[in-house]
């Protein structure tokens, strides 16, 4: 009776953990769109897609479904079948804050069939999905027909004397040509360009491109508090300097209404990513804001942390 009671038992305890192995790799999964924004919502999601052109750009997006993804970081690989003729590519991006989902842009160069493949920080295997993209291969290149050369004919003409009222008379008008004018951007078109996928956090360090004690509140210490800002755009950010503004609000306050910082931070061109230190004395929130160098700086975004 015992030996029944205790194999009863373990059948139920396998089956609840089988349950939620299932569960779990299915709240897990990569779905493939053309557009997404920043609350993670995908648009237009699918397996099969047809193209006139290449390279056609798509949004790859891992979601982890309620389940916060390990680390600021994880890993997509692309891997074209082999009639591709394609290398597989392995791109890194950083996830934002406790987010459940990460998603970037992808520009594949031919027709075929793909398998991504995503990894969280430590390289452990996440989720996979198959896509199959349809569109014209690239033609091959058609040697130009070689025109035999005609025979030039020699026609001498007498130059007419021309005098100073001939050519005044015959004068072409003169051409006025005025510059382009740029198109002036509306604040809001401006503060809604490319940087759909922005992601700023605040830690101790950051090694090897991560960044170790990330938090939202630090506790105060004489001298102030030494911070590390990292910040991130998976499109980049098409400048080679960030303008940031720290702005403050007291304990109790209402408002950022007192700019304590404002510094100009040079990143390399074409980086998606990159930090600054930062020192915060005070206690109280900060909102750090991100432009674009120059002269007509764009609003890039802002986060916060504070003190206590």
């Amino acid at each position: 009776m015992a030996g029944k009671l205790v194999r009863t038992l373990s059948m139920k305890f396998i089956l609840v953990v089988l349950t939620a192995l299932s569960l779990t790799a299915t709240a897990q999964e990569i779905r493939v769109g053309d557009y997404f924004n920043n609350v993670g919502s995908l648009r237009n999601p699918s397996t099969e897609w047809k193209t006139n052109e290449f390279p056609f750009k798509l949004v790859l997006m891992y979601n982890n479904g309620k389940t916060t993804i390990n680390g600021n970081a994880m890993f997509f690989r692309i891997e074209a079948a082999p009639e591709v003729g394609i290398e597989p590519d392995e791109q890194k991006i950083v996830v934002g804050q406790g987010r459940s989902w990460a998603a970037f842009k992808y520009d594949f160069q031919a027709p075929g069939k793909y398998t991504i493949t995503t990894y969280d920080r430590e390289h452990t295997l996440l989720a996979t999905a198959s896509i199959t993209i349809e569109g014209p291969k690239k033609p091959e290149p058609k040697p130009e027909p070689v025109e035999p050369e005609k025979p030039v004919e020699q026609v001498v003409t007498k130059k007419a004397e021309l005098t100073k009222e001939a050519i005044i008379e015959n004068a072409p008008e003169p051409v006025f040509v005025e510059p382009l004018a740029e198109e002036e951007l509306t604040e809001e078109e401006k503060e809604t360009l490319v940087f759909e996928s922005f992601y700023i956090a605040f830690g101790r360090t950051v090694q090897s491109g991560m960044l170790m004690g990330q938090n939202e509140k630090f506790k105060g210490v004489p001298g102030g508090v030494d911070l590390q800002v990292l910040f991130s755009n998976n499109e980049g950010f098409g400048t080679e300097t960030i303008a940031v503004e720290v702005w403050y609000r007291p304990q109790g306050g209402k408002e950022y209404d007192t700019m304590v910082k404002e510094m100009t931070v040079p990143i390399g061109k074409g980086v998606t990513q990159a930090n600054f230190p930062l020192n915060l004395r005070d206690r109280g929130s900060y909102k750090v804001s991100l432009y674009t160098g120059g002269d007509d700086p764009v609003w890039i975004g802002s986060g916060y942390a504070a003190i206590y």
